[in-house]
């Protein structure tokens, strides 16, 4: 009985943390150029606090975040640059589809729409995850981004339905950004480990030699909380 409600009470307290990170991944993302800092420290807090059960999701969170925010300020201006100029392609260009340079222009713009999306969610996981330098940043996320495709659809699937679910269901956004990047490191963690050997999740990292020229920096040092 005591076993049962320990994890009933277990069960509560991640849904509640869940529902805190959701909270604070939406606040911390207004301002849009910070997105990239707030999501690097969504998963980063999703694997560490509620996958591995170390530390608090308050405090976990927002150390990153802060950690993060210097050096994902950039590339999460280039990756808004892109959605905008191709979702600005899109919709100039789908009121002429009668033409088929119109429609070629669309339909390109849509694959790399969702090729840029891949990569985004690639790129700030790995931020949270491991300090890796921007070539070894850039190395990791294009041949995650093009060699897994059945792994990459179902990523983009997942994100295409938590934000039309968000869209119909305001109050939804309490629960689906943590939902979303918990079940999306379930994808995510599997494929890491394809390129980044790690022995301790928060201690050491190096990057595969055979898969690529150069090795690691090392993972985040974090103390035991």
């Amino acid at each position: 009985m005591f076993r049962q409600e320990g994890t009933f009470v277990s069960i509560v307290n991640r849904i509640a943390d869940m529902v805190i990170l959701s909270v604070l991944w939406c606040v911390c993302s207004l301002p849009l150029i910070t997105i990239g800092a707030s999501s690097a420290a969504l998963y980063h807090t999703i694997v560490k606090v509620i996958r591995q059960d170390r530390g608090y999701a308050f405090s976990t969170f927002t150390a990153s975040f802060r950690s993060n925010l210097k050096q994902t300020l950039a590339p999460t201006l280039l990756y808004l640059a892109v959605f905008g100029a191709l979702g600005a392609a899109c919709l100039v260009f789908w009121e002429d589809t009668d033409s088929i340079l119109a429609s070629s222009y669309v339909m390109l713009s849509m694959i790399l729409l969702l090729l840029s999306a891949v990569a985004f969610l690639h790129t700030f996981a790995l931020v949270g995850r491991f300090n890796l330098s921007r070539r070894e940043l850039f190395t990791v996320v294009s041949r995650l981004s093009f060699r897994h495709l059945f792994r990459n659809i179902l990523l983009l699937c997942m994100l295409l339905f938590a934000m039309e679910a968000a869209m119909y269901y305001l109050p939804l956004l309490f629960i689906l950004p943590s939902g979303f990047s918990f079940f999306g490191s379930l994808i995510q963690e599997p494929l890491f480990s394809r390129y980044i050997r790690f022995e301790d999740d928060w201690n050491t990292d190096v990057l595969h030699r055979e898969d690529l020229p150069f090795s690691g920096k090392g993972a985040k040092q974090e103390e035991n909380s």
